[in-house]
């Protein structure tokens, strides 16, 4: 039974991996899965699998104001979709920015949660961060704040953010926001501490 769970937990975990890495990589094009008049105005459809997800408003199950936007998969549903918008980093470059917004799931199976990500004009990524990690959500969970903090750089064209749900399940958004913040705000994205020099270029100093 142990074995079977610790299974289970290593192919959640390797999904989402694989999840990030297309998130860092692919393409944000709007897909034509759904009809523009059921996505919220500004917003567009993207992700490997957006024909396997619904998109739209709803105007029942919201945190403040008057609505939110959902993604809800449809059976068996594969991979991720994304309810995205795309725009010029000009106004940002220099400046860090916070992404937040608040998030409601229903038996989410994989996970569910916030992006964003800055390209240069030749769609090199310079900045991503995703809440993947230990800010994601599963299952059924009440509304929560996520956020995503990044430095635009001087050379970064396009901004693209979004929420996301990986899997069966429902996830709303609501009350999202895009804002400059101070440096005394850490940013959110995992940097990798690299050594100065290599090192058991001989393969002599064991493992691990």
């Amino acid at each position: 039974m142990k074995a079977e769970i610790r299974k289970l937990e290593a192919e959640s975990e390797r999904t989402r991996a694989e999840t990030a890495k297309v998130l860092s990589e692919f393409q944000a094009r709007p897909s034509n899965a759904a009809g523009s008049d059921t996505l919220p105005t500004g917003w567009f459809v993207t992700g490997t699998r957006p024909e396997d997800y619904e998109f739209g408003v709803d105007t029942q199950v919201f945190h403040s104001g008057r609505a939110s936007a959902f993604i809800q998969s449809r059976p068996a549903a594969r991979e991720f979709a994304s309810l995205a918008q795309q725009f010029k980093a000009v106004s940002y470059r220099g400046k860090r920015m916070r992404l937040s917004a608040m998030l409601k799931t229903s038996n989410v199976a994989n996970w569910a949660g916030l992006w964003l990500r800055v390209d240069d004009a030749l769609h090199n990524v310079l900045q991503f961060d995703n809440t993947m990690d230990s800010r994601s959500i599963s299952g059924t969970q009440s509304w929560s704040r996520r956020d995503v903090v990044l430095d635009v750089p001087s050379e970064g064209a396009t901004i693209y953010l979004g929420f996301i749900l990986a899997g069966e399940g429902h996830v709303w958004c609501d009350g999202m926001v895009f804002e400059e913040v101070g440096l005394d705000t850490p940013v959110t994205r995992s940097v990798v501490d690299l050594r100065d020099h290599p090192e058991n270029l001989d393969f002599g100093s064991g493992t691990g």
